[in-house]
C-alpha cells in the first residue's frame, strides 16, 4: 500500500509544478534583464514627426525607453494620445540603434537645423541624452531626397533615424 505524501495541504505533483512555474519566472526576468543590458539607450529616446497646421502640431511621437521597449502614439495639439502600437526592439533593430546613435554622436547634433520657423511647417524632433534637434522643412516636408543624400550632415542623419524607426516598429 503506497500512502501519498502531503505537505501542507501541497501533493509532490503540486509543489514540482509550482517550481517549474517558478523557473519559468525566473527565467523570463534573466532574459529580461539580458535584453536590458543590450540595449544601446542611457535614457529614454524620443522621436517626434509632427506638422503645424490649424489644430497645433499633429503627427507621430516614438519613445524607446532604456530596456529598448518602445511605443508609437499620435500627437494632435499638445496632447499625446495612449500609444496605439508597443513592443521591443530586436537584437538586430538595437544593433542598427546603436550605430545610428553613433553616428549622431559623430555629427554633433545641433539645436536646430533646417530652414527655421515657417508656417505650417514640418517638424522633425530628437529628444535624447539631455539634448533636443529640432529638424525645420517646409509644408509637407519640402524635398527630402536632398537631405536623405547628405552623408554625414545632422538634417540626414535625422531623417534617416526617422524612417529606421518607421521601419522598426512597422508603422
Amino acid at each position: 500500500m503506497v500512502i501519498p505524501l502531503k505537505c501542507h495541504h501541497f501533493s509532490f505533483p503540486a509543489l514540482a509544478t509550482i517550481a517549474r512555474a517558478g523557473l519559468i519566472v525566473a527565467g523570463l526576468l534573466v532574459s529580461e534583464m539580458v535584453l536590458a543590458q543590450e540595449c544601446p539607450l542611457k535614457g529614454p529616446l524620443i522621436l517626434k514627426d509632427t506638422q503645424d497646421g490649424f489644430a497645433g502640431q499633429t503627427g507621430k511621437v516614438w519613445t524607446v525607453a532604456p530596456d529598448c521597449r518602445f511605443t508609437v502614439a499620435h500627437q494632435v495639439g499638445p496632447k499625446v494620445s495612449e500609444p496605439f502600437k508597443q513592443g521591443h526592439l530586436t537584437t538586430e533593430q538595437q544593433t542598427h540603434l546603436k550605430e545610428l546613435l553613433a553616428r549622431a554622436a559623430a555629427a554633433e547634433m545641433p539645436e536646430q537645423l533646417g530652414s527655421g520657423p515657417q508656417v505650417n511647417a514640418r517638424r522633425i524632433i530628437l529628444s535624447y541624452d539631455g539634448k533636443v534637434s529640432t529638424l525645420t522643412l517646409p509644408p509637407g516636408g519640402g524635398n527630402l531626397n536632398s537631405l536623405h543624400t547628405a552623408e554625414g550632415e545632422p538634417a540626414g542623419w535625422l531623417l534617416e533615424l526617422r524612417d529606421s524607426f518607421d521601419r522598426m516598429t512597422g508603422d
